[in-house]
């Protein structure tokens, strides 16, 4: 079967949220604990970013907690937009999660403040998984393309992360090392592939993306020869709230103006469930030419269509499995 062929075809109805519905709550939460960073990464949507910066308030973080987990099979990703080691009360929240039952844990950090306690809190707590955004192994790129980063630190941290959770006999959390593709990192993407093949348990190659300030918008030519638009299924499986407790559509829903909800006021699933919500997935299965500016110049509804179904790529690492 040829790559287009295969791009026409949805997935199966019951793996296929767009015609199985969105049910009565999201699979993915993701909690943006704070959108401060501590880096200015060359190739970050954030430089395009025009919201207020704050931190969480623990009682909202712990209001949603509650909510999550009066629902089955929900994931938690407690970041978004901003490095979330960098919240004050960041390894108690991720604790709270624990100790209420949250499914799964999913994290990723760029690693320069991950200090040998917080590493081995993280571990202590069994979070599933935790991607650690590096780009490269090469020092001189690193320095341009990771502005205010140390390599070194960075490297140092996360190999005593990867040596305590051995020591520990620990199965979790899966440890994922992964790079964006540009045009500093991309002649060293193998590099960076061996060198953490035997390090960590997965490495991802992200798609660069938003660098002209279209959320969402790639570059990569071999996304962009589709037939024909088809439904994202994200409206129908994830929600994102934002630090102030407002809620967005999606990881690319960088800078929302268009008023969805605020948890502070409201419920997640009252939002979830919501006219504004339901006239984004109408549009999205019926009517494009009615979608909201950022899903008419995102391109990551793709990645639901295509065989593999990501955008980049994703390597094995000591584990030997995906």
């Amino acid at each position: 079967m040829s790559r287009l062929t295969s791009l026409q075809k949805w997935p199966d109805a019951k793996n296929d949220p767009a015609r199985s519905g969105p049910g009565d709550f999201p699979k993915r939460v993701t909690v943006e604990l704070t959108n401060n960073c501590n880096l200015a990464c060359e190739m970050c949507p954030r430089k395009y970013m025009t919201a207020k910066k704050g931190y969480m308030s623990f009682g909202l973080y712990e209001k949603i907690i509650n909510e999550i987990t009066s629902h089955k099979d929900v994931a938690l990703i407690p970041f978004f937009r901003g490095e979330s080691l960098l919240h004050p009360q960041f390894i108690d929240m991720m604790a709270l999660a624990r100790r209420k039952g949250v499914r799964s844990i999913q994290l990723a950090t760029n690693a320069l403040v991950l200090k040998p306690e917080t590493g081995k809190a993280l571990i202590d707590l069994e979070l599933d998984f935790i991607s650690f955004s590096i780009d490269t192994v090469n020092a001189d790129i690193y320095a341009r393309v990771r502005l205010g980063g140390d390599l070194f630190q960075v490297l140092k941290n996360i190999e005593f992360f990867c040596a305590y959770k051995k020591a520990n006999g620990a199965d979790k959390p899966v440890i994922q090392v992964s790079t964006v593709r540009t045009i500093e990192t991309a002649k060293h993407i193998n590099d960076f592939v061996k060198y953490w093949h035997d390090k960590a348990d997965r490495i991802r190659v992200y798609e660069e993306h938003s660098n002209n300030g279209s959320f969402g918008e790639l570059n990569k030519t071999d996304c962009k020869d589709f037939p024909k638009r088809l439904p994202c299924l994200k409206p129908f499986t994830d929600l994102v709230i934002y630090w102030d407790g407002r809620a967005a559509l999606c990881n690319h829903d960088w800078d929302r103006t268009r008023n969805l909800g605020d948890v502070n006021k409201t419920s997640i699933e009252e939002i979830w469930k919501s006219w504004k919500y339901q006239d984004i997935r109408t549009a999205h299965l019926e009517n494009h030419n009615d979608l909201e500016d950022l899903c008419k110049k995102c391109d990551h509804w793709k990645s639901h269509y295509l065989p593999e179904r990501m955008i980049g790529e994703l390597y094995a690492g000591k584990s030997k499995s995906l």
